[in-house]
């Protein structure tokens, strides 16, 4: 196998001409400055890369291994654009380290890594890596962190399983015609990290190390525990995904061979290699989408259509017709308990389209208070989404004040007004209600 190349943290300090350069960002920043140079037919052209990205798999369990095989084929067009411009041969691409910006008590590793927002490379030229105001969210290039609503990935990394969980949903990106439903990755921070960095964001330099990121978190979540592991089925371990490797010519990777790093020559820097273990099932698809299609339906929106933008809403829920109504607290309930988002979709394109969900029960608290379940994260104007949260632990910590007929919603932007593109944000959701099974 060739050598292993290993990723850095693009905050880790560096050893080039000043602080906001090291070796590993100098080269990338000239590869990139080769690729963009390239017509926009070419394949191997920075605007060629990025197009791929609109075409992946949404919403399904190839969403990761498709990610992980894009970047790694576009690594290896990289480091021949590296090479070629005398970098180094071992040259890596970085990643950009914002899930660890709390566990490491520091949310400065949540803003964009400087050089990115520098206009000039340390000679004095352009910066390919630099995207003025308009094709970047201005706060980015102003040095602010992006808060943990979007960069957090507590929730995926302590999911039980790939599927449902981790990875989403079994088969392909639709199931029946319905929309697309993110795994919890891909939710966040994948989906939220690019709603924050605005319309184009897979033209941005710093995408590819955002992606690294994903990649990373989702070898963490293999590593962090014996018990987790990729499917094993066939319909995930036989899909194959062809890209255009560095010499111009189609070559084609499976998600079971992607899901190996040791079928690939690369690691993260601080995070052990894992050792082979044998796959085990994670359970079939019919099981996967009970929590979507199989549930009972016990709330429902007081309201059939749900516009968000720049401040709080909060939607009260009633008891779903015929639903038994639970008012001994949730334990009594036993099973579990989602959260559904039907037909979201955003109105406009305005960077920033990431909304925290909170749920509250019967005492009414400051909207801070209430139990965050997760985010939602819209990338495209009126492109349906699905989005389905188990919010079992949420109704737990309720306790007494769970009660079906005094249950909210509340949808707040994840992003402070300031830190917003304008127009101000506009979303709708077309449903909101809650299933037991």
């Amino acid at each position: 196998m060739e050598d292993v190349h290993v990723r850095q943290d693009a905050w880790a300090p560096g050893t080039g001409p000043d602080a906001v350069w090291d070796e590993q960002l100098l080269a990338y920043a000239h590869a990139v400055g080769v690729l963009k140079a390239r017509t926009a037919e070419d394949p191997l052209g920075w605007i060629g890369q990025a197009s791929l990205h609109v075409g992946r798999p949404r919403g399904t369990w190839y969403l990761l291994p498709w990610l992980r095989m894009y970047l790694w084929y576009l690594e290896r067009v990289l480091r021949a654009a590296v090479v070629a411009s005398g970098g180094p041969a071992g040259w890596a691409l970085p990643y950009w380290g914002y899930a660890d910006a709390d566990a490491r008590g520091d949310r400065a590793l949540a803003a964009l890594p400087p050089a990115f927002a520098a206009p000039k490379l340390p000679d004095g030229a352009p910066n390919p890596l630099y995207r003025p105001d308009g094709e970047r969210a201005p706060f980015l290039n102003r040095g602010f962190p992006l808060p943990a609503a979007v960069t957090s990935a507590t929730r995926a990394l302590s999911a039980p399983g790939f599927s449902p969980g981790l990875g989403g949903l079994p088969g392909g990106p639709t199931h029946d015609g319905d929309p697309p439903t993110p795994g919890l990755l891909e939710a966040q921070p994948h989906d939220s990290v690019v709603a924050a960095l605005g319309r184009d964001a897979a033209l941005d330099p710093v995408f590819p190390l955002h992606l690294a990121a994903v990649d990373r978190l989702w070898e963490t979540w293999l590593a962090q525990d014996p018990a987790h592991e990729n499917p094993a089925q066939f319909d995930w371990t036989d899909q194959w995904f062809s890209f255009c490797d560095a010499d111009g010519r189609a070559r084609s990777m499976t998600c079971g061979q992607a899901g190996d790093l040791a079928n690939l020559d690369y690691i993260y820097a601080g995070l052990r290699p894992r050792a082979g273990a044998e796959h085990v099932l994670t359970g079939d698809a019919d099981d996967a989408l009970a929590l979507c299609s199989g549930a009972r339906q016990i709330a429902t929106g007081a309201t059939d259509c749900v516009e968000l933008g720049p401040d709080a809403r909060r939607v009260a829920l009633r008891p779903a017709d015929g639903a038994r109504v639970a008012t001994a607290g949730a334990a009594a309930m036993r099973g579990r308990v989602y959260l559904h988002l039907e037909d979201a979709r955003a109105v406009s394109e305005a960077a920033g389209s990431v909304w925290e969900v909170r749920v509250e029960g019967r005492h009414v608290r400051p909207p801070d208070a209430a139990a965050c379940v997760g985010t939602i994260a819209l990338t495209g104007r009126d492109v349906p989404q699905r989005f389905v949260f188990d919010i079992t632990d949420a109704v737990d910590d309720l306790g007494a004040a769970w009660d079906e007929r005094a249950l909210a919603v509340t949808f707040r932007p994840a992003l402070p007004a300031d830190r917003t593109a304008r127009p101000a944000l506009a979303a709708r959701v077309g449903r909101v209600f809650l299933t037991h099974t």
